[in-house]
C-alpha cells in the first residue's frame, strides 16, 4: 500500500464511509514501512474521531474515541513538526472533536438515567481533556462542568468513593459557577456528618457557607451535628451564630424556633427552663420573623398558635394554684385570667389564618386534616377563654365535621 492508497482513504473520510476508511487505515498501517508515516496516524485518528462522534457508528466502535486519542499521540511521536502541522491546518478540530462529542454523549447518558455509562463515557473525555491541556492547546487544568457531572454520574450510579473523589477537586478548588455546584459542598458535608468527621464535615460546610451563604442546606447539617451532642446552650448560641450572617434564612428560623419550643414548652414542670419567661418572647419573635419572610407558612402559623396555647395553659395552671379568697388572691388571679385572654387575642388570628386556608379546600390529605383539626381545636379554646360561647361552639363544629367535610 503506498501515498495512492492513503489517498483513497482520505476520500472514504471525506464522503463519510467511516466503515470503509476504518478498514482501509487498519490495512494501511499494517503494512511496517507505513508505521512511520506521521500522516497515516493522522489520518486514522480523524477516522475514529469521526465514528466517535457518530451514533450510528460508535456502537459498532465503542473504543473509538480513545483510539482516535492514541493515533493522534502516535502521529506526534513519529514526527511531532509533521503531525502538528496536519493539526494546525484543520486547526485541531478532529482533536477538540473528541473531546466535545465525548461530552455530548456522555451527557446524553445522564439525561437518559444511564449513570454507570454516563461515568464512564465522562472518564474518558477527561482523558481527552487533559491530554489537550497537557499539550497546551487549550481547554482547562480542571474542567468544573466535566468534573460535575462526573460526580453527579457517580453519585446516582450510587459509586460513592468516586462521586467523593470528583467532588472534593470541585470544593477544594472553591468552584462555586452555578448555584447548583452547591451540591459539591452539601455531598462532602454530609458525607463526613454521616462519618462523624467531624474536623472535614466543618471544613465543607465553613467552605460552602462562604461560597452560598444563602443555602439552607449546610447550616441546618452544622445544627443537626451540634444537637447530637446534646448541649442546649452551645446549639443555641450556633443558631445565633448562623442567623447573625443570615438573619432571613426561614428554615433556620424556624428550626431554631421549634428546637426552643421543645425546650421550653415541657409537659414535668420540674424541668420547665429557669428563663421560660425570656424563652417564650423568643420564640414568640422567632415564629413572626418566619411569617414575615414566608406569609404563607401555614406551619408557622400554626406553631405560633400552639406556642400561644402552651402558654395559656401554664399560665392557668399557674393560676390554679391560688386558692386564697383574700383580695390580693383574687386581684392576682383576676390579672393572670386577663392575660390569658391577652394571649388568646395574639393566638386567634394566626389560627383564623391557618382554618381560613384549609377550610376552603376539599379533600385534604391526613396530615393537612390534621392541621386543620388542630387550628379548629386551638380557635375552640382561645374563644372560650374570650367567653364567645358562639365562635367556641362554631369552630367545635368545625371540628366534629372536618373528617367528613375533609376526608
Amino acid at each position: 500500500m503506498n501515498a495512492q492508497d492513503l489517498k483513497k482513504i482520505k476520500e472514504s473520510l471525506s464522503a463519510n464511509k467511516l466503515t470503509e476508511a476504518k478498514t482501509d487505515i487498519e490495512k494501511f498501517l499494517a503494512v511496517p514501512k507505513n508505521q512511520k508515516n506521521p500522516e497515516a496516524y493522522y489520518v486514522k485518528g480523524k477516522i475514529y474521531s469521526a465514528i466517535a462522534a457518530n451514533p450510528a457508528e460508535r456502537a459498532t466502535t465503542p473504543d473509538a474515541r480513545m483510539t482516535a486519542l492514541d493515533a493522534f499521540k502516535k502521529s506526534l511521536e513519529v514526527d511531532k513538526n509533521q503531525a502538528t502541522i496536519f493539526m494546525t491546518v484543520d486547526q485541531y478540530q478532529p482533536v477538540f472533536a473528541l473531546y466535545s462529542s465525548g461530552f455530548d454523549e456522555a451527557a446524553n447518558l445522564y439525561n437518559a438515567e444511564k449513570y454507570e455509562e454516563a461515568l464512564s463515557t465522562f472518564k474518558s473525555t477527561g482523558v481527552v481533556g487533559d491530554y489537550i491541556y497537557s499539550q497546551q492547546w487549550g481547554l482547562y487544568k480542571l474542567d468544573t462542568t466535566l468534573t460535575y457531572y462526573s460526580a453527579l454520574s457517580a453519585m446516582n450510579a450510587k459509586k460513592d468513593d468516586e462521586a467523593l473523589v470528583y467532588f472534593a477537586k470541585l470544593a477544594d478548588a472553591k468552584v462555586a459557577v452555578t448555584p447548583e455546584q452547591v451540591t459539591s459542598y452539601r455531598y462532602l458535608a454530609k458525607h463526613y456528618y454521616d462519618k462523624k468527621d467531624e474536623a472535614n464535615m466543618m471544613k465543607y460546610i465553613k467552605l460552602g457557607r462562604e461560597l452560598y451563604p444563602n443555602d439552607d442546606y449546610l447550616p441546618l447539617l452544622e445544627l443537626d451535628y451540634m444537637r447530637g451532642k446534646g448541649d442546649a446552650a452551645a446549639l443555641n448560641a450556633k443558631y445565633e451564630e448562623i442567623l447573625a450572617t443570615s438573619p432571613n434564612n426561614y428554615d433556620v428560623i424556624l428550626d431554631y424556633a421549634s428546637s426552643l419550643f421543645n425546650e421550653t414548652h415541657v409537659t414535668d414542670a420540674s424541668k420547665r427552663p429557669a428563663d421560660y419567661n425570656e424563652k417564650v418572647k423568643k420564640i414568640e419573635s422567632l415564629y413572626l420573623r418566619a411569617i414575615e419572610i414566608k406569609p404563607d407558612s401555614y406551619d408557622a402559623r400554626l406553631s405560633l398558635g400552639k406556642h400561644y396555647y402552651n402558654q395559656m395553659l401554664y399560665i392557668e395552671e399557674e393560676a390554679s394554684k391560688i386558692k386564697g379568697s383574700k383580695p390580693e388572691d383574687v386581684k392576682k388571679k383576676a390579672d393572670m385570667n386577663a392575660e390569658v385572654a391577652a394571649i388568646a387575642d395574639k393566638a386567634i388570628p394566626q389560627l383564623e389564618k391557618v382554618f381560613g386556608f384549609y377550610d376552603t379546600q376539599g379533600k385534604l390529605k391526613t396530615s393537612e386534616r390534621s392541621n386543620f383539626k388542630s387550628s379548629c381545636s386551638l380557635l375552640t379554646y382561645s374563644y372560650e377563654k374570650k367567653k364567645d360561647k358562639t365562635k367556641a361552639d362554631f369552630y367545635q363544629k368545625k371540628y366534629d365535621e372536618a373528617d367528613k367535610a375533609h376526608g
